[in-house]
């Protein structure tokens, strides 16, 4: 018999501007502890199964569809799309929510984000666990997308990823070759070139699993804003890091997969050389990959937000 999904408490829209409204919901105790998920991508949106991570009966937990992502309308949308917009709308949505202070998890693009927000609101993040965290300086973007990085451990895949760009010379002219097939007014056309860049990703993600997580229903919008966002080098996202983690004062778990082909444990790790406090905690997860679906790294993210409930 299949477990009933847990409903939300409250949900509802928020409008931020710039024609979108973020779909916001929130599930678990009223009265526990607040916390807001990040999901990744960017563009990827929330999934009810992300709430297997948490004690429902601890946590207050937020789901927040970032721009363009999952509800959040309109869906898809680039316009009104960038990094401190969205850093605006996490503040936006906690003082919505009346919420003084919350604890982060994130993963993906979606602990970048966390990181990014602990850093610029510091008196409002308690605590934070984060995994399988990107990078998005030139070195890992060269990493994932071009042809000496991760091509290299997946030449099979990256040959169909080269193959719908025509063999492309240089990371602009991948990325030019993708935007038009995305934005390309036949229908099965989009579905094609998004079907690619996802299965790209997902490959690293989680190897020989990859394909099975992808989600028809989503995957133009992911590929779409995922490709505007690194065609747009994040809008400063690395800058702001090397420039803001001394700001964190917040307890941070960073959890990353040896198996992480997405962004390396060794570019993690280099990152955070000579720039982490004492509050920032990283560690890699032995035999782990990149997604949640990976059982060793789901273990670990639920196990660390089980600590810091304790804490």
């Amino acid at each position: 018999m299949q477990a009933q999904q847990p409903k939300p408490f409250k949900s509802g829209w928020l409008e931020v501007g710039q024609g979108h409204e973020l779909y916001v919901a929130q599930y678990g105790n009223p009265k526990g502890i607040s916390l807001l998920y990040l999901h990744g991508g960017p563009g990827a949106g929330c999934c009810i199964e992300d709430l297997s991570l948490f004690d429902l009966s601890v946590y207050r937990v937020i789901l927040l569809d970032q721009r363009g992502a999952g509800r959040s309308r309109p869906r898809g949308e680039l316009q009104g799309n960038s990094l401190m917009l969205l850093l605006g709308d996490i503040e936006r949505v906690r003082c919505w929510l009346d919420i003084p202070q919350w604890m982060l998890a994130g993963g993906s693009f979606g602990a970048t984000l966390a990181l990014l927000y602990s850093a610029c609101y510091p008196n409002r993040v308690v605590s934070q666990v984060l995994w399988g965290l990107f990078i998005p300086n030139k070195e890992g973007i060269k990493w994932l997308y071009g042809d000496s990085g991760a091509a290299r451990l997946f030449a099979d895949d990256y040959a169909q990823f080269q193959i719908t760009a025509v063999r492309a010379n240089s990371l602009a002219e991948l990325f030019t070759h993708y935007r038009n097939g995305i934005d390309n007014p036949c229908h099965e056309v989009r579905q094609h070139f998004a079907q690619k860049w996802n299965r790209w990703e997902m490959a690293l993600a989680y190897p020989s699993y990859g394909h099975e997580l992808l989600n028809a229903h989503s995957s133009q919008s992911l590929a779409s804003i995922e490709l505007y966002y690194v065609a747009n080098d994040y809008f400063g996202a690395f800058e702001k890091l090397s420039q803001k983690l001394p700001l964190i004062q917040s307890q941070t778990y960073v959890l990353q997969g040896e198996l992480d082909w997405v962004c390396p444990f060794n570019v993690v790790n280099s990152f955070f050389k000579g720039r982490a406090s004492q509050l920032i905690k990283v560690t890699e997860i032995k035999g782990a990959y990149h997604a949640l679906a990976d059982v060793k790294m789901a273990k670990a993210v639920i196990n660390a937000i089980r600590e810091m409930a304790k804490q």
